[in-house]
């Protein structure tokens, strides 16, 4: 028996993109699936749209409460003994579903979360490209990191749903808990889900601060429960060391005594030598080593107005 999967969609001021949601996850090859819609008082097309579908989908109108406790309604309402959280601006290849429950199928141990990479979309530019490689089974850097994630209901169910008044990294802090918690995570390393980058409406382009400030603060919880476990290994230090640095970078032009606070904090055990990362390619962290963090910050700025190569570097 192929378990059933609720695909779970919460839904607000999602009029240009959820018809490309609801489509993915109704085009999923996995056949035992139910996806259940709810729309969190949007004041757009949403509804209309959403309604389009008929009965295809489970469709249910709330008034705005907000993403966490919208998740929470759709997680009592599901059916399903696995669960995807779809974004309205987001969507699924068509095999995600089955592709990571094949991986669970190659699994000799009980699995609470599959993870996998994502593909990043910049609306912008309609440029998608590989955003996270996953380079070892260690499931603790997704906390560290971004991933595409798939739920054991029970397992959401005993770590206590999501957490309401979460501002943002919704996910993450819920990722973290489960972590501490002790369940169980298996990685599958294809990226299957399309996460949107766009405009300026999101949390993380609407306070990008707040985003910095939360992904930081559960960023810390997690380096203190591994020095807690004796399980912060060299690997954990190496991405808390990119992790900071990369929210120093984007705090720099916001709040300058903060991305000087991250930097410190990330160079504590030493600098890393970091691959792989968008934010610090190597040209700016050689000009790390030899000039610090202001002065490099200084230097790629005046790159990106003169040199386009080098500023790209930088």
């Amino acid at each position: 028996m192929k378990p059933l999967v609720s695909i779970l969609i919460p839904c607000y001021n999602a009029e240009p993109w959820i018809q490309q949601c609801i489509q993915s996850a109704l085009d999923q090859t996995w056949p035992n699936k139910e996806i259940i819609v709810i729309d969190d008082g949007s004041i757009d097309a949403s509804v209309a749209i959403v309604k389009t579908f008929g009965d295809r989908i489970r469709f249910q109108l709330s008034p705005h409460a907000g993403g966490n406790p919208t998740r929470n309604q759709l997680t009592q309402l599901a059916c399903g003994e696995w669960l995807h959280y779809l974004d309205a601006d987001d969507y699924l290849l068509p095999d995600k579903i089955a592709s990571q429950l094949a991986a669970l199928g190659q699994s000799e141990s009980d699995v609470d979360v599959i993870y996998s990479p994502v593909i990043a979309l910049e609306e912008e530019s309609l440029r998608a490209e590989r955003v996270l490689e996953i380079t070892d089974s260690d499931e603790t850097l997704t906390l560290i990191r971004w991933g595409s994630l798939l739920f054991r209901r029970e397992a959401v169910l005993r770590a206590g749903g999501w957490k309401p008044d979460q501002p943002c990294c919704q996910e993450h802090e819920l990722l973290l808990r489960m972590r501490m918690a002790g369940h169980r995570f298996l990685l599958h390393n294809q990226a299957e889900a399309v996460y949107r980058h766009h405009g300026s409406t999101t949390v993380s382009r609407r306070d990008p601060l707040l985003t910095i400030r939360t992904r930081m603060q559960l960023t810390d919880q997690l380096e203190e429960h591994l020095e807690a476990s004796g399980q912060l290994s060299h690997t954990h230090r190496a991405a808390l060391y990119a992790a900071r640095m990369e929210c120093a970078r984007s705090a720099y032009r916001l709040d300058l005594p903060l991305a000087q606070e991250l930097c410190r904090k990330a160079e504590a055990h030493g600098r890393k030598w970091v691959l792989g990362s968008p934010a610090l390619p190597a040209g700016y962290q050689v000009a790390l080593r030899l000039a610090g963090f202001v002065k490099t910050e200084r230097l790629a700025e005046w790159a990106r107005g003169r040199y386009s190569g080098l500023g790209q570097a930088l």
